[in-house]
């Protein structure tokens, strides 16, 4: 779970560098995105901030906003009132939730906000696993919270081992398929008036880069060198923009690609 959240969330610094260079780094890098630094707002005043973490409380950096874990389900205070509570149904055996360490103020007079959970599912397979994490935004306004949009948040999975010499030699010592997904969830900051709008930017990719998960690697001819680096999807790394429509829900410009690779565990 961690490493899915550091990924989608890692700030990196800008570099700029030939094209031939971007090009190598995106076929022998495991998919990444640049971060997104917050605070940031758009032109209507609605605000994307990170939350600190407190123990099992997530707050603004004022503290008028906090998000409160309370092993049943999440408590939004304002002021140190509340003001909603998300129920969130027991986790199954080694699946988890958590709730988002990032919140969106909307409107200059910071009187709603849209708060986030994150579930994981967790699957161990023989030798490697796999994990996909979903991120359930919520609008809290008026004393109530309504759930909003469902978006792909992060996947990973690593599948296939060696057993011995052979399978090593076979595999170059690459002995693990992998597969990634990473997301960047940022504010448009073009909106001038009215709710905010919501980006999802996706990468994904595999490695090494035959790996296919309808593909018995037995049957393959044996791996060399130069197979050894990550092959996007250009399918899964994607872009879309989110509106909020006349009944309160978010809905993508275009619809999601399935992905089921990287997001079923």
């Amino acid at each position: 779970m961690k490493r899915l959240m550091i990924a989608a969330a890692a700030l990196l610094a800008c570099a700029c560098t030939p094209p031939a260079a971007e090009e190598e780094a995106v076929n022998t890098a495991e998919p990444s995105l640049p971060g997104v630094t917050l605070p940031v707002a758009d032109q209507a005043g609605n605000r994307m901030e990170a939350l600190t973490q407190n123990g099992d409380r997530w707050c603004t950096g004022d503290g008028v906003w906090c998000t409160v874990n309370d092993g049943a389900g999440v408590t939004v205070t304002k002021g140190g009132a509340s003001v909603a509570t998300i129920p969130v149904a027991e986790a199954e055996e080694g699946d988890a939730w958590e709730s988002w360490p990032v919140i969106v103020r909307v409107g200059r007079d910071d009187a709603s906000a849209i708060v986030g959970v994150v579930h994981t599912d967790n699957e161990p397979y023989s030798g490697g696993g796999g994990a996909a994490s979903q991120l359930v935004l919520y609008s809290v306004s008026g004393g109530a919270a309504n759930e909003t949009v469902r978006m792909p948040l992060g996947g990973s999975k690593m599948i296939r081992a060696c057993f011995d010499e052979t399978d090593s030699d076979r595999r170059v010592g690459a002995c693990h398929d992998e597969y990634a997904f990473v997301t960047r969830i940022s504010l448009d900051e073009e909106v001038s008036d009215g709710a905010p709008r919501l980006i999802l930017q996706t990468a994904a990719g595999a490695f090494p880069r035959s790996a296919a998960l309808n593909i018995d690697s037995e049957e393959e001819p044996p791996l060399t060198q130069a197979d050894l680096v990550w092959s996007p999807d250009q399918t899964c790394s994607y872009r879309r923009t989110y509106s909020r429509g006349a009944d309160g829900l978010y809905m993508p410009d275009q619809p999601l690609p399935p992905c089921a690779d990287y997001l079923e565990p």
